[in-house]
C-alpha cells in the first residue's frame, strides 16, 4: 500500500483538492437527492475499499480498484472538509436597506410627511 501511495500521490492530491473545491462551492447537501448521491458515493467508496482489502481482484485490475478506492476516499474527504469550511466561514453581510456604508437609514427612507419648508414651498406655489 505504501508503494501505491508513493506512485499515486499526485492523483490523490488532485482528488483532495478537487473535492475541497467542490465541497466549498456547493456546501453541504440541502435536499434529498444530493444527500442520496453523497451517501451513494460513500457506500461506493466503502465497497471499493472492501474489494481492495479483500484481494479478490488480482493484477492490473486490482491496481485499478485500489487506486479508485484511494482516489474516491481522498475526494470525499476533501468534499467533506470543503463543505465544513463553508459552514464555518462567517456569512456575508445582508442587505439592510443601506446603499452606502456610513449613511443612516433615516436619510434613505422617504419621510412620511413633508417638512415645514416643503409645506411652505407647496403653499406658495398653490397660492401664486
Amino acid at each position: 500500500m505504501l508503494l501505491l501511495l508513493t506512485i499515486l500521490w499526485p492523483a490523490l492530491a488532485a482528488s483532495l483538492a478537487l473535492g475541497t473545491a467542490i465541497g466549498w462551492h456547493f456546501g453541504p447537501p440541502r435536499d434529498r437527492l444530493s444527500t442520496a448521491i453523497g451517501l451513494g458515493l460513500g457506500f461506493g467508496a466503502m465497497a471499493l475499499a472492501g474489494l481492495a482489502f479483500s484481494g479478490l481482484v488480482p493484477g492490473r485490475p486490482g491496481f485499478w480498484v485500489e487506486s479508485a478506492a484511494l482516489n474516491l476516499a481522498a475526494y470525499l474527504v476533501g468534499a467533506g472538509t470543503g463543505a465544513l469550511a463553508r459552514l464555518a466561514r462567517p456569512s456575508p453581510p445582508r442587505a439592510s436597506g443601506l446603499d452606502r456604508v456610513g449613511r443612516s437609514p433615516d436619510r434613505l427612507a422617504p419621510s412620511p410627511r413633508p417638512t415645514a419648508s416643503a409645506e411652505r414651498r407647496l403653499r406658495g406655489k398653490a397660492s401664486g
